[in-house]
């Protein structure tokens, strides 16, 4: 999995802050850091807070890291991470090979189960001992940090995004580890186009059967199903199974001519 090396060197006299702070104790302990990126105007940042990072199992979980909080347009969160454009955004970050790396992004609101397969997986990419053995990995879910940057994995918070940009929504509906939802992940969504085409978008992914998904009806027969929506979350197009990106980028377009009707 690619990683994302972050803007980081930390030259010696700058001013001290928690999040610069943290870097350092990461560099010189050899521990992870988890870095809650938060800011005044976030709907979901206290939810994200209290429901999930406090809950008894989090913190159960991350006590093998360094815990830190950055405000979004705060001094420090411009000048280490990158560019955050929605929150509340989690950066699991590690120093590997002489610099700081994000080996994980999380944006947006998840429950603390969901929450804490990214805790144990970034612990099995790097090598760190888990609570759970029956762990699962979420690379399946994204191919690299860049792409983990796209995707959001809760549909409430993916609303609000879209209604903060005046953007629409896509929620592609996936099962882990299976042929076509793999497929069309690695080829079809990484596809140049098919990301330009869907730059007007909010990408919130859900797996099948998961709550997130029965809890907006989104029940498909077929796996991988994406399904085309206003930010309200009002369905104007769905496209069940597997397309290459040429014909994927005609469901695109029929989303597009379909929401362009609505606003009439």
């Amino acid at each position: 999995m690619k990683k994302v090396v972050l803007l980081l060197y930390l030259p010696v006299l700058l001013i001290s802050g928690e999040l610069k702070d943290a870097l350092i104790k990461v560099k010189n302990e050899h521990k992870p850091l988890l870095v809650y990126v938060k800011s005044d105007s976030c709907q979901f940042c206290e939810k994200m807070n209290e429901k999930t990072l406090n809950s008894p199992l989090i913190q159960e979980s991350i006590k093998g890291f360094i815990f830190a909080t950055a405000d979004k347009n705060g001094e420090e969160a411009k000048k280490y991470l990158p560019p955050t454009r929605y929150t509340p955004t989690i950066y699991f970050i590690a120093y590997q090979g002489s610099k700081f790396k994000a080996v994980n992004v999380v944006k947006g609101y998840l429950g603390k189960e969901d929450f804490n397969l990214w805790v144990e997986d970034t612990k099995r990419k790097l090598g760190m001992d888990s609570h759970n053995s029956n762990s699962v990995s979420v690379t399946s879910t994204t191919e690299s940090v860049n792409d983990g940057d796209i995707w959001m994995y809760d549909i409430a918070s993916g609303m609000d995004y879209a209604k903060q940009t005046g953007k629409q929504l896509m929620v592609y509906v996936n099962e882990s580890n299976t042929k076509w939802s793999n497929k069309m992940e690695s080829e079809t969504f990484s596809d140049a186009s098919i990301k330009e085409a869907l730059d007007d978008f909010v990408w919130v992914k859900i797996q099948k059967g998961s709550a997130e998904a029965n809890a907006y009806g989104l029940t498909p027969t077929l796996v991988p199903t994406t399904y085309f929506m206003l930010d309200d979350t009002t369905l104007v197009a769905k496209s069940e199974g597997y397309f290459d990106s040429k014909n994927f980028l005609l469901w695109i377009n029929y989303a597009k001519s379909k929401i362009r009707s609505s606003k009439k």
